[in-house]
């Protein structure tokens, strides 16, 4: 298997294995008629890039992955992207950080404010926070933040889904052991 790596520039940072960086050729070669690629990151074609090591695996990153695959499959499919689903990752330091599905950044999830290379809302980066603080804590989250529900029930719930979708997802997620159960607060 190849070698996990990011671009290093900062505006893309861009996440995935050395086997996927696209070959396009160099044109300071082109005048002597030499045939020389370079490995250039697929997203913003930056020429260097970090090696990073494996991500930790642990039971509760499978458990919040499992999370995000079920949110993935239902609905609105959040977390999905042309067949992509973000993950959730521990480093060798303990910090989690979210690999986003549509810009396949690396994104620290430990800052407040605005994630940069993050493609969702406030409401799903909070999620995504109590995620972090499942696996590196062990605080489940409760099932009312699953496609929760307005101050009206009628004007459908704050994700944007449908009363079935709704219920489906929060049947679903309610089977993992992320999930505090029978509490919608």
């Amino acid at each position: 298997m190849s070698q996990r790596i990011e671009c290093s520039r900062r505006q893309c940072r861009w996440t995935g294995r050395e086997s996927e960086l696209s070959e396009v050729l160099d044109p300071k070669y082109a005048a002597e008629a030499l045939t020389v690629y370079n490995r250039v990151c697929p997203k913003c074609g930056c020429e260097s890039y970090y090696q990073l090591p494996e991500p930790i695996i642990t039971e509760r990153v499978e458990h919040a992955n499992a999370l995000i695959k079920v949110l993935s499959e239902h609905g609105r499919k959040f977390f999905e992207h042309k067949g992509a689903l973000a993950t959730l990752e521990l480093d060798k330091n303990g910090k989690v950080w979210v690999i986003d599905e549509c810009s396949k950044a690396r994104v620290y999830t430990h800052y407040r404010g605005q994630w940069s290379g993050f493609n969702h809302g406030g409401t799903l980066r909070d999620l995504v926070c109590a995620m972090r603080d499942y696996i590196t804590k062990g605080t489940l989250i409760p099932i009312g933040w699953i496609a929760p529900n307005r101050s009206n029930p009628e004007n459908g719930d704050i994700w944007g889904y449908g009363k079935e979708a709704a219920a489906a997802v929060r049947a679903a997620a309610a089977q993992l052991p992320i999930i505090t159960q029978g509490e919608q607060a």
